[in-house]
Protein backbone atom coordinates (compact mmCIF):
# COMPACT_ATOMS: atom_id res chain seq x y z
CA UNK A 1 0.00 0.00 0.00
CA UNK A 2 1.10 3.90 -0.85
CA UNK A 3 1.20 6.08 1.61
CA UNK A 4 -1.54 8.57 2.59
CA UNK A 5 -1.57 11.69 1.67
CA UNK A 6 -2.08 14.80 4.33
CA UNK A 7 -2.55 18.22 2.80
CA UNK A 8 -2.42 21.25 4.87
CA UNK A 9 -5.54 23.32 5.52
CA UNK A 10 -6.02 26.93 6.85
CA UNK A 11 -9.26 27.43 5.39
CA UNK A 12 -12.89 25.94 4.32
CA UNK A 13 -11.84 26.38 0.87
CA UNK A 14 -8.55 24.71 1.27
CA UNK A 15 -10.20 21.94 3.14
CA UNK A 16 -12.56 21.06 0.27
CA UNK A 17 -9.85 21.54 -2.62
CA UNK A 18 -7.94 18.95 -0.61
CA UNK A 19 -10.58 16.42 -0.40
CA UNK A 20 -11.53 17.20 -4.05
CA UNK A 21 -8.08 16.18 -5.26
CA UNK A 22 -8.05 12.68 -3.38
CA UNK A 23 -6.42 13.90 0.10
CA UNK A 24 -6.73 11.29 2.44
CA UNK A 25 -6.49 13.66 5.78
CA UNK A 26 -6.17 17.30 6.74
CA UNK A 27 -4.20 19.21 9.14
CA UNK A 28 -5.83 22.12 10.06
CA UNK A 29 -4.12 25.28 11.54
CA UNK A 30 -3.72 29.07 11.03
CA UNK A 31 -0.89 30.79 9.64
CA UNK A 32 0.78 28.30 7.99
CA UNK A 33 3.87 30.46 7.06
CA UNK A 34 4.27 30.39 10.92
CA UNK A 35 4.40 26.84 11.08
CA UNK A 36 1.08 26.39 12.18
CA UNK A 37 -1.10 27.92 14.97
CA UNK A 38 -4.11 26.81 16.88
CA UNK A 39 -7.07 27.67 14.41
CA UNK A 40 -10.59 29.31 15.96
CA UNK A 41 -13.19 27.18 17.02
CA UNK A 42 -15.16 28.49 14.28
CA UNK A 43 -13.27 27.42 11.70
CA UNK A 44 -12.64 23.56 13.18
CA UNK A 45 -16.42 23.74 13.04
CA UNK A 46 -17.01 24.74 9.68
CA UNK A 47 -14.59 22.42 7.94
CA UNK A 48 -15.66 19.71 9.72
CA UNK A 49 -19.02 20.37 8.86
CA UNK A 50 -17.94 20.82 4.95
CA UNK A 51 -15.64 17.78 4.21
CA UNK A 52 -15.69 14.25 5.30
CA UNK A 53 -12.24 13.38 5.44
CA UNK A 54 -10.25 12.93 8.97
CA UNK A 55 -8.79 16.18 10.37
CA UNK A 56 -6.45 16.47 12.73
CA UNK A 57 -6.24 20.05 14.39
CA UNK A 58 -2.67 21.20 15.81
CA UNK A 59 -2.86 22.79 19.20
CA UNK A 60 -0.09 25.54 19.36
CA UNK A 61 -0.80 28.64 20.50
CA UNK A 62 2.81 30.45 19.54
CA UNK A 63 5.52 29.90 17.25
CA UNK A 64 8.11 30.72 20.05
CA UNK A 65 9.48 27.97 20.59
CA UNK A 66 7.18 24.89 22.34
CA UNK A 67 7.80 25.83 26.03
CA UNK A 68 4.07 26.79 27.26
CA UNK A 69 3.28 28.75 30.23
CA UNK A 70 0.75 27.24 33.31
CA UNK A 71 -2.31 29.58 31.47
CA UNK A 72 -1.13 28.97 28.06
CA UNK A 73 -1.74 25.20 28.96
CA UNK A 74 -4.74 25.39 30.77
CA UNK A 75 -6.18 27.32 27.72
CA UNK A 76 -4.96 24.07 25.48
CA UNK A 77 -6.59 21.89 27.22
CA UNK A 78 -10.26 24.00 27.51
CA UNK A 79 -9.60 24.15 23.87
CA UNK A 80 -9.60 20.43 23.47
CA UNK A 81 -13.00 20.11 25.49
CA UNK A 82 -13.92 22.78 22.95
CA UNK A 83 -13.53 20.54 19.98
CA UNK A 84 -14.64 17.29 21.26
CA UNK A 85 -18.13 17.15 20.22
CA UNK A 86 -17.46 18.27 16.88
CA UNK A 87 -16.20 15.21 15.71
CA UNK A 88 -12.49 15.46 15.13
CA UNK A 89 -10.17 12.92 14.11
CA UNK A 90 -6.61 14.09 15.85
CA UNK A 91 -4.89 16.96 17.62
CA UNK A 92 -1.65 17.51 16.28
CA UNK A 93 0.89 18.74 19.55
CA UNK A 94 4.21 18.96 20.81
CA UNK A 95 6.03 20.68 23.78
CA UNK A 96 9.34 20.85 25.39
CA UNK A 97 10.85 21.54 28.60
CA UNK A 98 13.31 24.27 29.20
CA UNK A 99 16.36 21.86 28.51
CA UNK A 100 15.27 21.09 24.96
CA UNK A 101 13.52 17.50 25.77
CA UNK A 102 10.09 16.79 24.57
CA UNK A 103 7.78 17.24 27.52
CA UNK A 104 6.87 14.02 28.35
CA UNK A 105 4.45 14.62 31.48
CA UNK A 106 2.60 17.30 29.52
CA UNK A 107 2.37 14.92 26.59
CA UNK A 108 0.76 12.46 28.65
CA UNK A 109 -1.39 15.37 29.92
CA UNK A 110 -2.61 16.38 26.70
CA UNK A 111 -3.02 12.95 25.51
CA UNK A 112 -5.62 12.22 28.73
CA UNK A 113 -7.52 14.96 28.22
CA UNK A 114 -7.92 14.87 24.72
CA UNK A 115 -9.45 11.07 24.92
CA UNK A 116 -10.42 9.39 22.95
CA UNK A 117 -9.01 11.36 20.35
CA UNK A 118 -5.90 10.28 19.37
CA UNK A 119 -2.84 12.75 19.67
CA UNK A 120 -0.12 13.59 16.72
CA UNK A 121 3.92 14.56 17.82
CA UNK A 122 4.60 17.05 15.89
CA UNK A 123 7.99 18.56 15.03
CA UNK A 124 8.94 19.56 18.21
CA UNK A 125 10.80 16.38 18.43
CA UNK A 126 12.66 17.16 15.71
CA UNK A 127 14.44 20.31 17.29
CA UNK A 128 14.82 18.14 20.57
CA UNK A 129 17.69 16.92 22.80
CA UNK A 130 17.42 12.48 22.74
CA UNK A 131 14.25 12.11 20.30
CA UNK A 132 14.67 8.16 20.42
CA UNK A 133 14.13 8.35 24.23
CA UNK A 134 10.96 10.47 23.93
CA UNK A 135 9.63 7.96 21.11
CA UNK A 136 10.29 4.96 23.59
CA UNK A 137 8.69 7.12 26.56
CA UNK A 138 5.70 7.63 24.52
CA UNK A 139 4.88 4.57 22.83
CA UNK A 140 1.22 3.92 23.75
CA UNK A 141 0.59 7.22 24.46
CA UNK A 142 1.33 9.07 20.99
CA UNK A 143 0.02 7.04 18.26
CA UNK A 144 1.19 8.76 15.47
CA UNK A 145 4.51 10.75 14.82
CA UNK A 146 4.75 14.00 12.22
CA UNK A 147 8.69 14.54 11.82
CA UNK A 148 11.33 15.30 9.09
CA UNK A 149 13.63 14.01 11.34
CA UNK A 150 16.83 16.84 12.76
CA UNK A 151 17.06 18.26 9.62
CA UNK A 152 14.72 21.65 8.51
CA UNK A 153 13.09 19.52 5.75
CA UNK A 154 11.98 15.81 5.10
CA UNK A 155 14.61 15.28 2.27
CA UNK A 156 17.46 16.24 4.46
CA UNK A 157 16.83 14.60 7.38
CA UNK A 158 15.40 11.39 5.53
CA UNK A 159 18.34 8.30 6.82
CA UNK A 160 17.38 9.74 10.36
CA UNK A 161 13.32 8.79 9.59
CA UNK A 162 14.13 5.86 7.93
CA UNK A 163 15.81 4.50 11.01
CA UNK A 164 13.12 5.66 13.41
CA UNK A 165 10.77 3.89 11.06
CA UNK A 166 13.02 0.97 10.99
CA UNK A 167 12.89 1.00 15.11
CA UNK A 168 9.72 2.56 16.18
CA UNK A 169 7.03 1.48 13.51
CA UNK A 170 5.12 -0.98 15.23
CA UNK A 171 4.23 1.42 18.20
CA UNK A 172 4.00 4.77 15.82
CA UNK A 173 2.69 5.83 12.32
CA UNK A 174 5.16 8.06 10.94
CA UNK A 175 4.48 10.75 8.98
CA UNK A 176 7.21 12.16 6.93
CA UNK A 177 6.88 16.24 6.75
CA UNK A 178 8.88 19.09 5.46
CA UNK A 179 9.08 20.51 2.07
CA UNK A 180 7.94 17.45 0.55
CA UNK A 181 7.37 18.52 -3.49
CA UNK A 182 5.46 16.18 -5.90
CA UNK A 183 9.13 15.67 -7.95
CA UNK A 184 10.92 13.99 -5.69
CA UNK A 185 7.89 12.22 -3.71
CA UNK A 186 7.58 9.06 -5.20
CA UNK A 187 11.24 8.29 -4.31
CA UNK A 188 11.31 9.57 -0.93
CA UNK A 189 8.20 7.39 -0.28
CA UNK A 190 9.30 4.31 -2.07
CA UNK A 191 12.83 4.72 0.55
CA UNK A 192 11.71 5.80 3.46
CA UNK A 193 8.70 3.39 4.46
CA UNK A 194 6.42 5.95 6.32
CA UNK A 195 2.98 5.29 6.16
CA UNK A 196 1.83 9.37 5.54
CA UNK A 197 3.29 11.76 3.54
CA UNK A 198 2.10 15.36 4.66
CA UNK A 199 2.55 18.04 2.42
CA UNK A 200 2.18 22.11 2.61
CA UNK A 201 3.26 24.48 0.15
CA UNK A 202 3.40 22.11 -2.84
CA UNK A 203 -0.29 21.24 -2.57
CA UNK A 204 -0.89 25.58 -2.83
CA UNK A 205 -1.31 27.84 -5.63
CA UNK A 206 -1.49 31.34 -5.08
CA UNK A 207 -1.43 30.69 -1.21
CA UNK A 208 -4.84 28.67 -1.55
CA UNK A 209 -4.36 24.87 -1.96
CA UNK A 210 -5.01 23.59 -5.41
CA UNK A 211 -7.35 20.42 -5.87
CA UNK A 212 -5.07 19.35 -9.10
CA UNK A 213 -1.73 19.84 -7.28
CA UNK A 214 -3.43 17.62 -4.50
CA UNK A 215 -4.00 14.92 -7.62
CA UNK A 216 -0.74 15.02 -8.58
CA UNK A 217 0.67 14.55 -5.50
CA UNK A 218 -1.32 11.44 -4.71
CA UNK A 219 -0.43 9.82 -8.34
CA UNK A 220 3.24 10.49 -6.84
CA UNK A 221 2.62 8.54 -4.06
CA UNK A 222 0.57 5.51 -5.65
CA UNK A 223 3.91 5.81 -7.58
CA UNK A 224 5.99 5.03 -4.86
CA UNK A 225 4.16 1.32 -4.48
CA UNK A 226 4.43 -0.25 -7.87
Amino acid sequence: MPPTLEIAAVSVEDARQAQTGGADSLELLRDLGRGGLTPQLELVRAVRDAVTIPIHVMLRPHDNGFVYTRQEIDAMLAALENWKPLGIDGVVFGAQTADGRVDVALMRAVAAQAAPIPITLHRALDFSVEPEQTLAALAGIVPRVLTAGPAPTAWEGQAVVRHWVARFGAQFRFVSSGGLTREHLTRFAAEIGAAEAHVGGAARTHDAVDSLKVRALKAALNESSR
